[in-house]
């Protein structure tokens, strides 16, 4: 046993067991810990934020309307107002925690031989442009905002757009602009008039095939990389409900976040 030289000063043991300990317990927190802090630690970082309006509610209350209406509770599910069962919908959406709002049937380029019960174009003074939208909310009341049914002629109009604004305004409402015709007014002009607005940048189901769907679904996940929020809208179909069904969970796993339309408003 060599000397003990009296200049050399031992660690005292007691810190040793401190220090070990304190490392032991930190690294125990941060892998195994369920506390709030440590959960934090280990989730991914959010790839893209995306939000996703299913359009088309009404004309049906059958099982792919119900398992639409129990996909995610942040999709935003678009009732068209006049439909058979528009209010059930809405009612139904409202109590299973469901956004919804109006599916506003608009005057299109192209020939639609569907009759609406309640629609707008170009045509129409502001007190009944007023009528009609009161109307489609007092069916839906729970219903937060609106987006366009077809519209690519409606929303052309600055008059139109101005006096949907105006009444949309009133009643705190936002908007959607679905974007069916690249020359809408509808998204600059509520903007101008003060109504929280968003933009479509993806349809989904513009095909029908899955792996059509599956492929505008990644260009939507590619935008919101780029963008703070990427909106696509789906219809009632049982070929996006297939679709969605496997993907949302899948790119929620992967670190994409799903919000409503009226968390994405502006």
């Amino acid at each position: 046993m060599p000397p003990f030289n009296s200049k050399q000063k031992p660690k005292p043991p007691l810190l040793r067991l401190l220090f070990s300990a304190f490392i032991g317990v930190f690294l125990g927190l941060l892998i195994f810990s369920d506390s709030e802090s440590s959960s934090f630690l280990l989730k991914p970082s959010i790839k893209g934020t995306i939000c996703l309006v299913i359009d088309d509610f009404g004309f049906a209350f059958n099982s792919d309307v119900e398992d639409f209406l129990h996909l995610n509770k942040n999709i935003t599910a678009a009732i068209i107002p006049g439909t058979p069962y528009a209010k059930t919908i809405g009612e139904y959406a409202h109590q299973n925690g469901v956004e919804t709002i109006i599916h506003m049937p608009m005057e299109s380029h192209e020939e639609d031989n569907t009759e609406y019960a309640v629609s707008l174009n170009e045509k129409l003074n502001s007190a009944l442009v007023d009528e009609r939208v009161r109307f489609a909310f007092e069916e839906i009341p729970t219903a937060l905002g609106m987006n366009n049914h077809q519209g690519s002629k409606a929303t052309e109009s600055l008059q139109l757009m101005k006096d949907l604004a105006r009444i949309l305004k009133k009643m705190n409402k936002f908007f959607l602009d679905s974007y069916t015709n690249p020359e809408s007014r509808g998204y600059i002009t509520m903007r101008r008039y003060g109504v929280p607005t968003q933009l479509r940048q993806v349809f989904l189901d513009h095909g029908e095939s899955p792996h059509q769907i599956k492929s505008n679904l990644d260009s939507l996940v590619a935008l919101s990389h780029e963008m703070d929020i990427a909106v696509g809208i789906g219809h009632v179909k049982p070929i996006t409900l297939d679709v969605l069904q496997r993907e949302i969970p899948r790119l929620e796993s992967e670190g994409y976040r799903f919000i409503r339309l009226s968390q994405a408003v502006r």
